[in-house]
């Protein structure tokens, strides 16, 4: 016979734990090697090029991140909903459901105005020499294909930061095995009111 404490966490819940944390370590990863591995090398290119690299970059990489993210988001929201909302274990996850998507408002409110600079310049770009290297003289300083480039990389780390902590929340409420088992209906009440 098994105690309270020894019971198994049930198999659904493993799963949701399981797929909740790969897809949002995924989604993090990701994120944070289009900054540190991609934008870098894109940023070696002439602008023309680079900008159509960015943009090859920026499609691929929200076609994998954004499902993710998503993914992990309701994963996490799962666990929750299975979880003593009293427990340590359903606050970290209801925090990774809430920090997981908000990289969709951030990208709205920080990112979109770099992104469509870039696709303008990508436009602009389009049918210019690669060995020009006039191409963007008379822009801003800010407003080159490079220095747009860097800044999006910059913003882009930021934006990471509420996936590095949605995952480190779901991870480690998962890892938290003392408030992981709910007995739906059953309390135990201590002190001299508990009738």
């Amino acid at each position: 016979m098994s105690s309270i404490m020894s019971q198994r966490t049930p198999t659904g819940l493993i799963i949701a734990q399981t797929i909740g944390i790969t897809a949002s370590a995924y989604a993090c990863g990701s994120n944070m090697s289009l900054s540190f591995i991609s934008i870098p090398a894109v940023m070696q290119a002439p602008a023309p090029l680079a900008a159509k690299q960015w943009y090859t970059v920026f499609t691929r990489g929200g076609a994998f991140g954004i499902p993710c993210a998503l993914v992990g988001a309701v994963a996490s929201g799962y666990v929750a909903s299975q979880q003593d909302r009293g427990s340590l274990a359903f606050k970290l996850n209801v925090a990774a459901a809430i920090l997981l998507p908000c990289i969709g408002p951030f990208t709205i409110a920080f990112i979109k105005p770099v992104n469509d600079k870039l696709i303008e310049r990508m436009n602009e770009l389009s049918s210019a020499s690669l060995e020009d290297r006039a191409v963007e003289k008379g822009l801003a300083e800010g407003e080159t294909t490079h220095a747009l480039l860097d800044k999006w990389a910059t913003l882009n780390v930021v934006r990471a930061v509420f996936l590095v902590a949605g995952t480190l929340c779901a991870t480690v409420a998962a890892v938290d095995k003392k408030e992981n088992i709910v007995f739906k209906g059953v309390g135990l009440a201590t002190g001299a009111d508990r009738m």
